[in-house]
């Protein structure tokens, strides 16, 4: 290959990086968090009251709650009794707030606390890479992200093809710390490609498919897309209105059971309550197939007859091989197959992600320090480099700290009078902001250890917190009833994961104080000291 192409090829891959990196920096540690979405839910949730009268009738719930409701809502959720579910209850969205209702044994719908879905803060910051605004303007914004990303993929591959075999692999520790930092930025970018590809382009599909479906109903089908949907779906007679011509929810999963043996469902979400398109979408697991959403497939229902109306989403059951392929595609970006050790793994290849931008960043920084100065001047960095230097530190460390301080801050001030979201939002962001003002006044190499520092402590709480709960149970519950709560065994990947996380950041803090210049030293560039930041490689 040419030398010209491939400077160009490297031109591309670095600028495609730095626009990119820092909010794919934050999708990747969020969306790796969101493999434990489930359990980061039920650390923060405070402890529900015992109520040994509960009653585990699904059906008569149902029955109790449509009877309750002579308009009822246009969606309304039964949530059968599981793991971490006592008993059945029914979510729905009243005058746009979520409520929460169960059945006691005397047959009388009662209101249930609500639900902290801090896990859906920690999805939510995933979808929107950090933007502090809503998810409908953001995901639009994280596709284009997606796709300069995959741009920056291939540029990278094709900059790294001269010596491929011979850098394979090869991690090279020692005083010349920027080919450290480029072979660890090549190491994972190599060995985790396949994840980056499917990561690309299947998020830039989700976030931008209402821009793909305007295209096509524009310059593909003439008689407009939905006229083309409503020709390949089936038709099925009305579904009469009123709930109480529908099969209960018992007869339901029977009928469900012989068409999907293996399908253990988890939920019945009533769609269309009212109109003659009424429909139940019945949300479940079956880990032996790929599912449609990180921990569940969906069968579509007919409410009445209990007919399988659509089996796309079932998992196993796809009757095309576009449909089986479809649901593979989302399965992949979602992690949804293989069980816990996948998940696990997707967790860590997240990490290891947000460690390949970080990585990238840092190269592009120490190389534009030394293009920039003179030879004879002593290191320092332009202003912009400096600038871009804080922000990365800054907003990198600010969002592994934000993230562990919101969740923190919900589980202690979950019995106050803030809204969860003010909590998770407020305390995130704050402590992002003041993360990046600290290495921006600071400079980025001073600003490090602190940093570090901040993360380690903010991770370090959510083990403390809940150390704290399982010691002292009776002498706080009255003090803080949201905090203090039984320790359960499913939140053991929450609690040892951020106490491995701490442990390592506490660590790297440690190191990176160590090798601060002297107060005597010239200024170094951003993140090496002078005897070590250039002496091979460019």
């Amino acid at each position: 290959m040419k030398t010209d192409t491939l400077r160009s090829y490297l031109v591309v891959h670095t600028w495609a990086g730095i626009l990119s990196s820092l909010m794919l920096f934050v999708a990747f540690y969020a969306g790796a968090l969101t493999m434990f979405e489930p359990e980061i839910t039920q650390w923060v949730q405070p402890p529900a009251p015992a109520r040994a009268d509960a009653s585990q009738d699904a059906d008569a719930l149902a029955a109790a709650f449509f009877a309750a409701h002579p308009e009822p809502p246009p969606r309304a959720t039964l949530m059968l009794a599981g793991p971490g579910q006592a008993a059945p209850h029914i979510r729905y969205l009243d005058r746009g707030r979520r409520q929460q209702v169960e059945l006691d044994l005397a047959g009388t719908l009662r209101p249930l606390p609500g639900s902290l879905e801090a896990g859906d803060f920690v999805d939510r910051l995933h979808r929107k890479g950090g933007l502090p605004l809503p998810l409908e303007p953001s995901e639009p914004i994280i596709g284009v992200v997606s796709l300069v990303y995959a741009l920056a993929l291939v540029s990278g591959v094709v900059v790294l093809l001269p010596s491929l075999v011979k850098d394979l692999f090869v991690l090279r520790i020692g005083r010349n710390l920027k080919r450290m930092w480029l072979d660890l930025h090549n190491l994972l970018g190599i060995a985790s490609l396949p994840f980056h590809v499917v990561m690309a382009l299947s998020a830039a599909v989700f976030c931008l498919h209402d821009w793909i479906y305007a295209a096509q109903n524009a310059w593909i089908y003439p008689q407009g897309l939905k006229a083309v949907s409503a020709q390949a779906t089936p038709r099925r007679p009305p579904t009469p209105g009123a709930p109480a011509q529908w099969l209960p929810p018992s007869q339901l999963l029977a009928r469900l059971a012989h068409a999907a043996p293996g399908f253990q469902p988890a939920s019945l979400e009533y769609r269309g309550v009212g109109t003659p398109k009424a429909i139940v979408h019945v949300a479940g697991s079956d880990d032996r197939h790929f599912k449609r959403s990180p921990r569940h497939g969906y069968a579509l229902l007919d409410p009445a007859s209990g007919q399988l109306i659509e089996s796309t989403y079932l998992p196993g059951q796809q009757a095309s091989g576009w449909a089986a392929a479809l649901v593979s595609f989302f399965a992949l970006h979602f992690g949804s197959y293989g069980g816990e050790p996948l998940r696990v793994l997707y967790a860590a290849l997240g990490v290891l992600g947000a460690l390949l931008f970080y990585t990238g960043n840092v190269l592009w920084i120490e190389s534009r320090t030394k293009r920039l100065r003179p030879a004879s001047a002593a290191p320092r960095q332009p202003r912009h480099v400096r600038a871009v230097a804080a922000l990365n530190i800054g907003l990198c460390l600010g969002c592994v700290a934000g993230v562990s301080a919101a969740l923190v801050a919900l589980r202690w001030l979950a019995h106050t009078t803030l809204g969860p979201d003010e909590v998770l939002h407020g305390s995130c962001y704050a402590v992002v902001v003041a993360c990046i003002g600290y290495a921006g006044v600071r400079g980025a190499q001073a600003a490090t250890p602190g940093l570090l520092a901040a993360a380690a402590l903010a991770t370090a709480l959510i083990p403390a917190t809940s150390l704290f709960g399982a010691l002292a149970p009776s002498a706080w519950a009255a003090w803080a009833p949201a905090v203090v709560k039984p320790y359960l065994a499913s939140l053991w990947a929450v609690d040892l994961l951020s106490a491995g996380a701490a442990a390592l950041l506490a660590g790297l803090a440690l190191r990176a104080r160590d090798s601060q210049p002297r107060a005597k030293a010239p200024a170094s560039p951003v993140f090496s000291t002078p005897s070590t930041s250039f002496s091979h490689h460019d």
